[in-house]
């Protein structure tokens, strides 16, 4: 449950625990790119245990920032089997890791 607290100028601020992973991917050619955001945006919503949401920025055509958000620390260790080990594992993929709790999180209204 979060807490909010409002102030004049309507600022939201709301603390929930999530699980935070950033990835920065890049990729040595499109189609492995636009294969992955196909991926992304269509079916790892569905799979990977415990995802809160996926938004993907896309630099260039061949890189990419990913930020995931688990409901915990121990579904983002699950959910890394499934994807960051492959891709990891490809040598036409440079893939960088940032992960840890989301500290707060402040949205104007």
């Amino acid at each position: 449950m979060p807490l909010n607290w409002y102030n004049k100028k309507t600022l939201t601020i709301s603390i929930v625990i999530v699980f935070i992973r950033i990835v920065n991917i890049k990729f040595s050619s499109k189609i492995e790119a636009d294969a992955m955001n196909a991926l992304a945006k269509h079916e790892l919503i569905n799979v990977l245990p415990g995802i809160l949401s996926i938004e993907v920025v896309r630099i260039t055509d061949l890189h990419s920032i990913v930020v995931n958000k688990f409901d915990s620390k121990e579904s983002a260790e699950k959910s890394k089997e499934l994807v960051i080990n492959k891709l990891k594992s490809n040598s036409n993929i440079k893939v960088e890791i940032f992960e840890g709790n989301r500290s707060f999180i402040i949205e104007k209204s």
